[in-house]
């Protein structure tokens, strides 16, 4: 059963295919260095998806969302202080893109007054500044502000996904969350040589990859 209307020759499950397997041979490509072919998988892996969302007449900021994830993927799949600091600031822009998305269709009063969902958006701040705080220790000056910012629109995003009360889309956010933090954690907490690196940058992609599919389906009709 494909995702979209059509079966196997829809050109958009096709796509989507072809971006299933870019993400898996990127994965299996983890830890050997830096390469424009590696920077390619990772790259189409997500702007396929930006594409699907397009064609298929997605919402404009979902659209913006995977195209600006899509920037950051190839900024961050290359060496350099300067190529991070690019990623970081494309994947802002994603935020940002998600975190409109999702208002535009979330924060009712009814929101406010569930229970689950407040303890939820508790735990997320919380956790949230548990992480920066430890983050910080280990950051160097220039990097502490776009960092701050960065997580400010994490937390952000994820809020905002529990205030759709969608499903779907929670657990994409929380899958996106988690992939940042670990990430994050991977890279500037973890000693340059550990053995955790390997499987916390492979739970990095696999949680990241996973959760802008998750996004795509939720704005998508789904196939026969």
């Amino acid at each position: 059963m494909m995702p979209f209307p059509g079966g196997i020759g829809n050109i958009d499950n096709i796509a989507l295919s072809i971006s299933l397997v870019a993400a898996v041979l990127y994965l299996l490509m983890l830890g050997r260095g830096t390469s424009w072919l590696i920077s390619a998988l990772k790259t189409l892996s997500t702007a396929l998806l930006a594409i699907i969302a397009w064609r298929m007449g997605g919402p404009a900021l979902l659209v913006a969302g995977l195209a600006l994830s899509a920037l950051g993927d190839l900024f961050l799949s290359r060496d350099g202080e300067k190529a991070f600091i690019s990623g970081l600031v494309s994947f802002l822009a994603a935020h940002v893109a998600y975190i409109v998305l999702f208002a535009s269709i979330g924060l009712s009063p009814a929101v406010l007054l569930s229970l689950p969902l407040v303890l939820a958006a508790a735990a997320l701040i919380a956790v949230g500044l548990a992480l920066l705080r430890v983050i910080l220790r280990h950051v160097s000056g220039e990097l502490r502000l776009p960092v701050i910012v960065y997580c400010t629109a994490l937390v952000l995003m994820g809020l905002t996904a529990l205030a759709t009360e969608r499903p779907p889309i929670i657990a994409g956010a929380v899958m996106f969350v988690a992939s940042d933090a670990i990430l994050a954690w991977e890279r500037f907490v973890e000693p340059a040589v550990s053995a955790r690196k390997p499987p916390m940058r492979l739970a990095v992609w696999v949680l990241y990859y996973a959760a802008q599919v998750t996004f795509l389906l939720a704005f998508i009709p789904s196939g026969d």
